[in-house]
């Protein structure tokens, strides 16, 4: 089918293109309490073909392009079909013309995860194992649970010569635990691993046990006012999420953000911790075929890099990296007990905590909160909301020493932001 995409592609005259197949195996175990409800094996072939269409107009020159989505049951005229309808679409793309990626021919590369070899099914069964192990409460505990073990191949093909392959593997999936007394709630986590990190799956149920039977115990929102306020675990990848974004060309192009390498974007007369930050990639090539690597986007507040997709970079004249999913983080300087200060505002999680990518802006509703008194103890609270500019409090921030590590986050398990506005009762 690979090669029937390219001589079709071929015999309509289409000449640029790039080729994609995934062939995917997918695990999928779905539990009632610890029952579990449904098994699972998925098989997925896909394959994605976008076609370049040159032309001119007003003596200006473009590269339009459009993707048709293909599958394995297809006839060749259905092909054909469906690489005509994409190559009319590009027709009305007008993005300026630039140079496509580069030429990559390279041998295929094998998973390095631990995962890579293991049957599974065998690693589904043995995270759910890891996951009920924590899972040991009478009062609270884990409602409903799915686990999706992936392993998936990757072919990228392209019509200057670009020819490289993948394999990878995941975890991911999602629980709903839940608390019965004095009040019935429920609070939803999800999860993202590339290796069988049964202690981190543990520890994401223990954290999600204690946290919804404190739920349960919460009746009342904080007094509306500013707080130094903790944030921990995914909500730090919600707020790592502006400097990714405002440093990737599609941002900075189109003038949504005016910072360049070399700004120092987390402001002068740092009193907190200065930034160090870096892009990691998930998968040896990007969507386009682009070689991946670890990138430094900040150094001590400072940013290093402005990365992106082919088309984005071009504009800008400068390298295309490819986009990043993962961000790590090297700071830590202070123990989450040693955060925990009284009239200090732990947000221990939201209805849906937001960045606005634009103005800096970080939001979210309080499903639980901590407020920590002179004698150690902390308040449960549950209401009220909390907003604060990162743009504007970023010169302050310490990180925990406790690391958080999970496919898309790696970095301190907590951040102490002072004096950022919440309101309640």
């Amino acid at each position: 089918m690979f090669e029937k995409i390219q001589k079709l592609l071929k015999a309509e005259n289409i000449e640029n293109w790039r080729l994609t197949e995934t062939v995917s195996e997918t695990a999928e175990l779905y539990f009632i309490r610890k029952k579990l409800d449904i098994p699972r094996i998925k098989k997925l072939t896909q394959y994605s073909v976008t076609v370049f269409r040159d032309f001119e107009e007003g003596g200006k020159k473009f590269r339009g392009e459009s993707t048709a989505l293909l599958s394995p049951g297809m006839s060749d005229e259905e092909i054909v079909s469906h690489l005509k309808t994409a190559y009319l679409a590009a027709s009305f793309v007008r993005n300026p013309w630039y140079e496509l990626p580069d030429a990559v021919k390279e041998d295929r590369k094998k998973s390095v995860s631990d995962l890579a070899g293991k049957d599974i099914e065998e690693t589904a069964a043995e995270l759910a194992k890891a996951m009920f192990e924590a899972d040991t409460a009478e009062d609270a505990f884990i409602n409903s649970a799915e686990i999706f073990v992936t392993r998936r191949y990757t072919h990228i093909a392209a019509s200057n010569g670009l020819d490289v392959s993948f394999d990878s593997d995941v975890i991911d999936g999602e629980l709903v635990s839940q608390c019965v007394t004095p009040i019935d709630v429920e609070q939803y986590r999800s999860f993202s691993y590339d290796s069988l990190d049964r202690e981190a799956i543990k520890q994401k149920v223990s954290e999600a046990v204690t946290d919804v039977r404190a739920r349960a115990q919460a009746s009342e929102p904080p007094k509306a006012g500013d707080y130094d306020i903790i944030l921990t675990g995914e909500n730090l990848e919600v707020l790592f999420e502006l400097y990714a974004a405002r440093s990737n060309a599609s941002m900075v192009f189109p003038g949504y953000s005016q910072w360049k390498a070399g700004d120092k974007v987390q402001g002068e007369d740092i009193e907190g911790e200065k930034l160090n930050v870096y892009l990691e990639p998930l998968d040896p090539y990007s969507p386009e075929g682009i070689p991946m690597k670890e990138r430094c986007l900040m150094k001590d507040g400072e940013l290093k890099l402005i990365y992106g997709s082919t088309r984005m970079c071009r504009y800008l004249g400068i390298e295309p990296t490819g986009n990043f999913e993962k961000i790590r983080c090297v700071n830590g300087s202070v123990p989450l007990s040693g955060m925990r200060k009284a009239g200090v505002l732990e947000l221990v999680s939201f209805s849906d905590f937001q960045m606005d990518e634009f103005d800096g802006h970080f939001k979210g509703e309080i499903r639980l909160g901590l407020l920590y008194g002179e004698d150690g103890t902390a308040q449960v609270l549950t209401g009220g909301s909390v907003n604060g500019s990162l743009l504007e409090l970023q010169k302050k921030l310490t990180f925990s020493t406790e690391r958080c590590e999970d496919r898309n986050y790696s970095g301190p398990m907590a951040v102490l932001i002072p004096g950022v506005a919440v309101a309640g009762k």
